[in-house]
């Protein structure tokens, strides 16, 4: 079985490495965990991406070899570590049954859970019923999101892979998650002296009349999913101007945008151009450009039927006692590298469940509670063999 000291070591290990995007990245957390799963007596690959950044993947043998394979997903970097912190974010401090630190939730946490069930299987006496995949992976927190990509078309994956990513949930089944476009909008305008403002074009403002009519245009959208609830839009960015008595000439702002079904990557792309343009009829002599970051983000919902669903539930009443928590929604507002398998493969049996929730992730003082990790060790675990999505 697994030992819940060793995954509270491996977490606070984890959070002690700085794997930040953009930052640091994650070289040296992949040079730690594959250090770690060697020392488990393990085989890890190493699977270069670019320069020195490279997935580690391992994998135990199943007793079935035509057995679906149970594969887990678990990213290696965090986002930066930000402001506010009333901890030190990099020492995995421990305080109140929680580990500190950024990445502790999103998601070292469910990656040292994933190491340790690879380990305790390699230590045991039989086989799993069928193949157990690690993937640690890269740049997860990224628009590209270049490691789950790179391991797709790599081939990696099988069409009856059964997916799981350990992120934060709080300890519930996620079957469901928001699609998802980032976006760059620049905005020209024409620079001028303040004193002369009108001869010139305020990139601010039009980018500020921009965001809002977008805004208020998505709140009015009428889609709502039983699941992911309605569509959201943030701009999480703007930076422009030259000086205070300078009319600013261009303006540069970020977009999240999350949708939900029946909205597309490609409907809210063009219902940007259209925005924009309305506005920008305004002001004769402005333009504006739109930069895509990485890939468009469908949203993509597992089968209640699925196989990794199934097995999930039935581990979790095996080692908690009661059901999976089904009575609030089932959704992910967070796009998961199980998200895009499911978006670049058309699969319905990848799911996310995984220690922390989301809500602490991405956060000042972000943590995981200590209970989280073994109630997590204890169902995948259980996943992993007694409950193996090939038995079902």
């Amino acid at each position: 079985m697994i030992s819940l000291d060793q995954v509270i070591a491996d977490t606070q290990a984890l959070v002690r490495i700085d794997s930040q995007n953009p930052g640091p990245l994650e070289i040296q957390c992949a040079e730690w965990v594959g250090n770690r799963l060697a020392d488990a007596n393990l085989a890890p690959v190493r699977l270069p991406i670019d320069g020195d950044r490279a997935n580690v993947a391992v994998q135990i043998s199943g007793a079935d070899p035509t057995c679906p394979r149970l594969v887990i997903l678990a990213h290696m970097d965090t986002i930066p570590v930000g402001e506010g912190w009333t901890v030190p974010p990099m020492d995995g401090q421990i305080s109140g049954g929680r580990i500190y630190g950024r990445g502790s939730c999103d998601m070292k946490g469910g990656l040292a859970v994933a190491i340790n069930v690879l380990e305790s299987l390699a230590a045991s006496n039989g086989q799993p019923p069928g193949d157990v995949v690690l993937a640690a992976t890269v740049d997860e927190e990224a628009p590209g999101m270049l490691g789950v990509h790179s391991l797709f078309e790599s081939g990696f994956f099988r069409p009856d892979d059964q997916i799981l990513a350990p992120e934060p949930t709080g300890l519930r089944l996620r079957i469901a998650q928001m699609g998802l476009r980032w976006l760059t909008l620049r905005v020209h305008g024409r620079m001028a002296h303040a004193g002369r403002a009108h001869l010139g074009i305020d990139a601010n403002h039009v980018m500020a009349l921009v965001v809002n009519k977008f805004k208020s245009t998505f709140e009015d959208l009428p889609y709502e999913d039983d699941i992911l609830g309605r569509p959201r839009f943030t701009c999480g960015t703007i930076r422009g101007g030259v000086a205070t008595n300078v009319v600013p000439p261009s303006s540069e702002a970020n977009f999240d945008i999350r949708i939900v079904p029946p909205m597309t990557i490609s409907g809210v792309e063009e219902m940007l151009r259209n925005v924009v343009e309305s506005v920008i009829a305004d002001f004769p002599g402005a333009s504006y450009d739109v930069e895509l970051l990485g890939a468009g983000r469908p949203p993509v919902r597992a089968s209640d039927d699925s196989p990794i669903v199934r097995a999930l539930r039935e581990a979790f009443l095996k080692e908690v006692g009661e059901e999976l928590p089904s009575g609030g929604p089932d959704g992910h507002e967070a796009y998961t590298d199980a998200s895009m398998v499911a978006a670049l493969s058309g699969s319905d049996s990848c799911a996310v469940f995984g220690p922390g929730t989301t809500d602490r992730a991405h956060t000042a003082d972000e943590f995981v509670p200590i209970a989280d990790l073994e109630h997590a060790s204890q169902v995948l675990w259980s996943l992993a063999t007694d409950c193996h999505p090939g038995l079902i």
